[in-house]
C-alpha cells in the first residue's frame, strides 16, 4: 500500500494527470502545471502525445517513486512549509473530491493548462514581456541592449494543437496567465476541439483573466455546455493603487465588468479573486479583502467566491520584514485570519534590506513617470 505514488512525500496529481502548454511564436514549452518552474520539454508544435510519453515526464514520476524533490515544484513546497495551501494540495482536492478520480495510470492527460501566448493589453508591475506584449516598450527602455524578438507575438502564427485524440480524457482545462486569454479566440478553438472529440458536459474550465474583457453571447452559450466555468479575476488592490499595479487597467471599468459577469454568466459558474501579494500591496491587503467581502463574496446563486492569495516571485517577493513592521501588520489584519497567515509566512529579519525591490520599482517609475511613494505613501515610508 505504501508503495503507491499517492503515499510518497513529493507526490502531486498534476504530474500524473495534467500537462501545461506554453505556446509562443518560436516554440512550445511543457510543464506539469502552470506554477512549475522551468520546463520539461520543448517542441515546434503543440504535441501532447510526444510530451506525455517523453523520458522527461517519466523522470518526474521516478523522482516521486524515489522520494526525490522535484526542483520545478519548489513554489508548492515553499507554500506548504509556510502553512499556505499550494497548487499541489488544490489538485488533490480537485481530483479526489470533485472528480472522484484518484487513478494515476493515465495514458493521456485528464487536465490541460493552456497559455496561448503573451498577447496582453496590460503591463502589470509584477509582469514581464514574456507574459505581456504591452511590456515590451518599457523593457526596451530598461534593457536597451537586450533583444525583444522572442517576446513579439503574432496571433496569426500561434501554434496549433496536433493529435486531438489526446483530448478524449480531458476533464479540466485551465487558461492561465501568460497573456490575456480573452483577447483572442484560441480558448474557444481548444474548447471546440474538445467538444468535437468527447463533448464538454464533464469538463471543468478555469480562466485567469485581468477583468478588462467581456465575452460574446456565443461564448456564453459554449460555456453553458461545460460542467463548470470558473473565472479567476486578477485583482491585487483597489482604486488608484489597482490602476498603478495593473498598469493599463481602470478600477471602475474592471469592477463594472465583474458586475456584468455576475449578471450574465450561465448557471454553471464560480468566481474567484486571485490576489498576488507583494511589496506593492502587502500593507493594503485588508482594504482589498474588505472590498471583496462587501461586493463580491457570492455569485447570484449564493455560491461562495473564493479569495485566493498567491505570493509574488522575483523582485516583488517580500523576502523579510523586521519584527516591528510584522507586529504592526498583524494588528492591522487582526480581523482576517487568512491575512494573518500571509504575514506569518514572511521571515522575520531585523536587518532586512529592500534594495532589490526599490531599485526595480524606481526604474519602472522613472520610465512610466509614476511614483510608488506617492501612490502608497504609508507603506513606502515603512519600507
Amino acid at each position: 500500500m505504501n508503495n503507491l505514488p499517492q503515499h510518497k512525500k513529493y507526490f502531486c496529481y498534476e504530474i500524473y494527470k495534467n500537462i501545461s502548454v506554453w505556446s509562443s511564436n518560436n516554440n512550445v514549452n511543457y510543464t506539469p502545471c502552470s506554477l512549475f518552474s522551468g520546463s520539461i520539454k520543448t517542441t515546434d508544435e503543440v504535441d501532447l502525445l510526444t510530451t506525455w510519453n517523453s523520458p522527461e515526464h517519466i523522470e518526474l514520476k521516478n523522482n516521486i517513486d524515489n522520494n526525490i524533490p522535484i526542483k520545478g515544484c519548489s513554489v508548492c513546497y515553499d507554500m506548504e512549509e509556510n502553512g499556505l495551501e499550494s497548487r499541489r494540495m488544490g489538485a488533490s482536492k480537485l481530483y479526489t473530491d470533485y472528480h472522484h478520480s484518484a487513478d494515476v495510470n493515465n495514458t493521456r492527460p485528464t487536465g490541460i493548462d493552456y497559455s496561448v501566448g503573451n498577447l496582453c493589453n496590460l503591463k502589470c508591475m509584477i509582469c514581464n514581456p514574456g507574459n505581456s506584449t504591452s511590456w515590451i516598450s518599457d523593457y526596451t527602455k530598461m534593457y536597451p541592449h537586450k533583444s525583444v524578438d522572442e517576446f513579439k507575438f503574432d496571433k496569426n502564427e500561434n501554434k496549433i494543437l496536433e493529435n486531438t485524440d489526446m483530448l478524449v480524457d480531458i476533464k479540466n482545462v485551465h487558461f492561465h496567465g501568460g497573456g490575456e486569454p480573452l483577447l483572442s479566440n484560441f480558448h474557444v478553438s481548444l474548447l471546440e476541439k474538445i467538444k468535437q472529440v468527447k463533448g464538454l458536459s464533464d469538463v471543468r474550465v478555469f480562466y485567469n483573466t485581468n477583468g478588462t474583457q467581456r465575452v460574446s453571447d456565443d461564448i456564453l452559450k459554449l460555456w453553458e455546455e461545460c460542467k463548470l466555468i470558473e473565472i479567476y479575476f486578477s485583482i491585487d488592490d483597489v482604486g488608484e493603487r489597482f490602476n498603478y499595479q495593473r498598469t493599463g487597467a481602470v478600477w471602475d471599468t474592471v469592477t463594472s465588468n465583474i458586475q456584468w459577469y455576475s449578471k450574465n454568466m450561465p448557471h454553471n459558474h464560480l468566481f474567484n479573486i486571485n490576489c498576488v501579494w507583494s511589496y506593492l500591496n502587502l500593507y493594503y491587503l485588508d482594504e482589498l479583502y474588505e472590498w471583496y467581502l462587501d461586493n463580491f463574496s457570492y455569485n447570484r446563486y449564493n455560491d461562495t467566491t473564493n479569495f485566493i492569495l498567491q505570493r509574488a516571485m522575483g523582485e516583488f517577493d517580500v523576502v523579510g520584514l523586521n519584527a516591528e513592521i510584522k507586529a504592526m501588520l498583524l494588528d492591522k489584519f487582526k480581523k482576517h485570519n487568512n491575512l494573518i497567515d500571509v504575514v506569518n509566512s514572511i521571515k522575520t529579519n531585523n536587518i532586512t534590506q529592500h534594495d532589490v525591490f526599490w531599485n526595480y520599482v524606481n526604474k519602472i517609475d522613472k520610465i512610466r513617470k509614476t511614483s510608488f511613494k506617492n501612490i502608497c505613501p504609508e507603506w513606502a515610508s515603512l519600507l
